[in-house]
């Protein structure tokens, strides 16, 4: 990519070539030989008075590029009545300027306004002396013009108008001319459009350029190259003004995990917000917006503070970007500079930092002294990167363990907690087993969880462990603490303690949408849960089976189930539906995670749509329905055909917003919105909807990625993401 002042003069020459400008005044920004707007062929070369070496040196680039070369007269010679003149710039070094710009303005004119045959002297290839200019009468617009910052100011913007204004200025109609168009400084002969939110829409579509892909981030590459990743996140760092001391500042809770990584750090969070810190907290991915991935106090920031800080970290970096080969960052570790950028800003009291995958070569890791560390629930994930058994995912989770900085994790497979304890005692790193929650209780009555789910029993206790030891180090700093000690590098079990009532209110209040999240928008109840892992669908399975069947007692009619799945990345889908068959849905509707429809399908859709169709089979393989399985067809008119259609209790639709408009059969008002159109569903689909529009209840269960229900929120809680 070029740099930025390269862009600017490239810009510049597109803008005015597009705005039809009859002619362009070029600024050179350094030297000249070498400025890259020096690619212009065709010019002219007037000059001021210059010292005497300069002048030689001068001459002598004159005659060896065949250009005539003239030196401008005083101001004072182009007046015939000893007028003295009127320059809109202060200063008596302006006065060369001006005549400068007098020959330059003059030439220009001549060029344009007189025949193309006529020979001007200067012109001629023979004439490379240097020639003394002489002085001639200005015209009234030149002596007007010249008072550049009020032309500047108040020169209308439109074409319309500016006609009129010159009419008054010029005394014949001959010296009628436009304005000129003037690189940097000059305003457009057009008003830009005042677009709400351009910037930070700006901002949002240059992110989306950052690379996303893994490309050949393999176990094998990623472990080869483990030096200069870290490096590379060093060097990043840096571009963008940052150091690694600084980030020490931020007393970080550094947390990763498989399964429940981020209901711990939002726990976490809510807990240390409610004792009255400013939190800041970067997790991922979003589920609707990017800016949910940076909260500060629990509150994704507003697109006014995203826009300023984004810029501020993406200008740093594309400055640089020529001095370092080129090289941009990718999306993850952009957006994590970018959240210790805003942290730092901001002046947070601490930073909940989610990993984003694994731990050891996560971009996070660069982290030296975190307060804490967390290692929530593990499992096998992520396989291309980490590796495909417990013992290989859990050598990357104990990565983020530091020497003598205290580090919990929750009951973990056998072999898991063998690694754990390896890498801990490997980093001198002390590490407990937190306690179960019951645990923490002395008076026998149950925590109230923000979040549902059995499952969260063991984040709650991880995030009350961590906040408690973040506390204790804020508030206790001399206190020298067991945990401390390089030599206790053992798995020890941690001893509960009674949490203060601030604690208990922080579990109760805490919200992690997408999660085990439950929306009830009249007769129709949806379940959400980005569950995409085999044992976060077997906690999302439980959940959904308790949780349904207690809002089924208290209908008033039967109830409808309906799944709603997809899968995305490197996941086993059919594994995955093979998990959710028990909860016995009378419908299973699949669609890739695109909110809305497009008009047409381009390849990529195509690919999502015939995976979806894949699904489609596995959960009829898995309901022993295979060998009546004839085949379907998207379930929209005027789709392509992909297989046959058949009569079953499975559909397949091409987004996110044409599945719920069908499965809720207009009985949700959020989704009855006029601008949300999608494409006419064919006549016999709509005859399957009859199940739905005669149940009292329609009970949804939306999961198998964050995406689809990052897509479903979108429409159905249009409150919380304007």
């Amino acid at each position: 990519m070029l740099t930025h002042f390269r862009f600017f003069t490239i810009l510049a020459f597109h803008v005015f070539l597009q705005e039809k400008v009859d002619l362009a005044v070029i600024e050179v920004g350094i030297g000249g030989a070498y400025d890259c707007t020096n690619i212009i062929s065709q010019g002219f070369l007037p000059s001021v008075k210059q010292p005497e070496d300069a002048m030689v040196m001068l001459r002598s680039r004159a005659k060896e590029m065949s250009c005539p070369l003239w030196v401008c007269p005083e101001l004072e010679d182009y007046q015939e009545d000893c007028g003295p003149f009127h320059l809109g710039l202060a200063g008596q070094h302006q006065r060369s300027n001006a005549s400068l710009a007098l020959q330059l303005s003059h030439t220009w004119l001549q060029r344009r306004c007189l025949p193309a045959d006529k020979s001007f002297p200067f012109t001629s290839v023979d004439n490379t002396g240097v020639l003394q200019m002489t002085a001639f009468k200005p015209s009234p617009i030149m002596v007007k013009v010249d008072l550049w910052p009020e032309f500047c100011c108040s020169m209308p913007q439109e074409r319309e108008t500016q006609q009129p204004c010159l009419n008054n200025w010029c005394s014949t109609p001959h010296e009628h001319v436009r304005v000129a168009a003037r690189l940097g400084k000059n305003y457009s002969t057009k008003t830009a459009p005042q677009i709400p939110g351009m910037e930070y829409q700006d901002a949002i579509y240059t992110l989306k350029t950052l690379q996303t892909s893994l490309g050949d981030s393999t176990l094998e590459k990623v472990q080869e190259n483990y030096q200069l990743q870290l490096q590379a996140m060093r060097g990043f760092l840096e571009r963008a003004g940052l150091t690694v001391e600084e980030l020490d500042q931020l007393n970080i809770i550094h947390v990763t995990g498989t399964k429940g990584k981020g209901s711990t750090c939002a726990f976490t969070e809510q807990i240390l917000r409610s004792h009255g810190f400013r939190t800041g907290f970067y997790s991922s991915p979003h589920l609707v917006q990017v800016r949910e991935r940076i909260r500060i106090n629990g509150q994704p920031i507003g697109e006014e503070l995203f826009t300023k800080y984004f810029w501020q970290v993406y200008g740093r970096l594309d400055e640089t970007k020529n001095a370092h080969g080129g090289t941009m960052l990718t999306h993850f570790r952009f957006f994590t500079i970018l959240a210790f950028h805003v942290f730092l800003q901001e002046k947070v009291d601490l930073a909940v930092i989610e990993v984003g995958i694994g731990g050891t070569y996560d971009c996070t890791n660069i982290i030296r002294k975190p307060w804490v560390c967390g290692i929530a629930s593990l499992g096998i994930d992520h396989t291309q990167i980490l590796g495909d058994t417990i013992e290989k995912i859990a050598w990357h989770k104990g990565g983020i363990f530091k020497p003598g900085v205290p580090a919990f994790t929750v009951k973990q497979p056998e072999d898991a907690m063998v690694m754990l304890r390896s890498r801990a005692k490997e980093m001198s790193c002390p590490l407990w087993v937190c306690p179960e929650l019951d645990d923490y209780q002395e008076d026998c009555r149950p925590f109230c969880l923000g979040l549902a789910g059995q499952h969260q029993r063991s984040n709650a206790s991880l995030a009350l462990q961590l906040s408690h030891t973040w506390l204790q180090r804020r508030c206790l700093p001399d206190k020298s603490f067991p945990f401390t000690s390089v030599d206790n590098t053992g798995v020890l079990q941690m001893t509960a303690f009674k949490p203060s009532p601030i604690m208990v209110k922080g579990l109760a209040d805490t919200e992690w949408p997408g999660r085990n999240q439950t929306l009830k928008h009249g007769a129709v109840t949806y379940f959400l849960d980005g569950a995409h892992t085999m044992r976060s669908m077997q906690a999302c399975v439980h959940w959904f089976s308790d949780t349904a069947a207690q809002h089924e007692r208290n209908s008033s009619g039967p109830v409808a189930r309906v799944l709603l799945f997809n899968a995305t990345g490197e996941r086993d889908a059919a594994a995955l539906l093979k998990q959710l068959v028990p909860c016995h849905f009378d419908f299973a509707v699949f669609c890739p995670s695109i909110p809305e429809a497009m008009a047409s399908c381009n390849a990529d859709q195509q690919n999502m749509l015939t995976r979806c169709l894949d699904n489609e089979r596995s959960w009829h393989l898995h309901n022993s329905l295979g060998n009546n399985n004839k085949g379907t067809q998207l379930l929209i008119e005027g789709s392509r055909q992909l297989v046959a259609e058949k009569k079953t209790d499975t559909l397949v639709f091409p987004c996110i917003l044409s599945a719920l408009q069908w499965i809720t059969q207009g009985r949700d008002s959020e989704l009855a919105d006029p601008a949300q159109r999608v494409l006419p569903v064919k006549a016999s689909v709509v005859a399957k909807a009859a199940p739905l529009c005669d149940a009292a209840e329609i009970h949804i269960l939306i999961t198998g990625s964050l995406y689809l229900v990052g897509g479903a929120l979108k429409h159905l809680d249009t409150a919380s993401y304007k």
